[in-house]
């Protein structure tokens, strides 16, 4: 009874252990992200007209045409066959939560491409007005000729003048024998 028990219990595991693993006619996880990324991005490209006018609408032919066009670098240069494509997506359809897990590690890639390229553009704008980025970038009391750290002391031409604060107070000290 315990044998059958025990043999049970390893299959269930090595069962459950197997259901995260793709077979391996179809494209892992990684690299069905990295081909539907870049077929996401060819059909952003596709609809683009060839003058970056972006108010001229690319007839829809010619967008097909363009996505073809662009579907076919793509396989080639993942060194895929639209057969071999075509097998990973249906598998991937066929298993929604994996299916989920790729868009889902899409959305992230994206994500961070994203945080990265507007990351940059901040330190580009930082580089070119270093005050652009504080929340109070354009008021007047934070100023190239304010000195903001001696904000109340009254300066001369000479240099600071300290008179007309009021003296520091002295502190008594105790005789060592009192």
């Amino acid at each position: 009874m315990y044998r059958i028990i025990a043999v049970c219990l390893m299959l269930l595991t090595m069962a459950c252990g197997e259901a995260d693993k793709v077979p391996k006619d179809v494209l892992s996880k990684e690299k069905m992200r990295d081909v539907l990324l870049d077929m996401n991005l060819a059909d952003a490209y596709s609809g683009m007209s060839d003058n970056d006018q972006s108010n001229l609408i690319v007839q829809d032919s010619v967008r097909k045409q363009r996505a073809k066009m662009y579907y076919r670098q793509i396989l080639d240069l993942h060194k895929l066959t639209p057969a071999a494509f075509r097998h990973s997506y249906a598998y991937y359809e066929a298993h929604p939560n994996k299916f989920k897990e790729v868009y889902d590690m899409m959305f992230s890639s994206i994500t961070n491409d994203k945080n990265m390229l507007d990351l940059n553009v901040k330190r580009q704008e930082y580089v070119t007005n270093r005050r652009s980025l504080l929340p109070v970038n354009n008021n007047s009391l934070i100023s190239g000729e304010q000195d903001t750290l001696i904000p109340f002391v009254k300066k001369n031409k000479r240099g600071i003048n300290f008179d007309h604060l009021p003296p520091k107070p002295r502190l008594k000290m105790a005789k060592p024998g009192s």
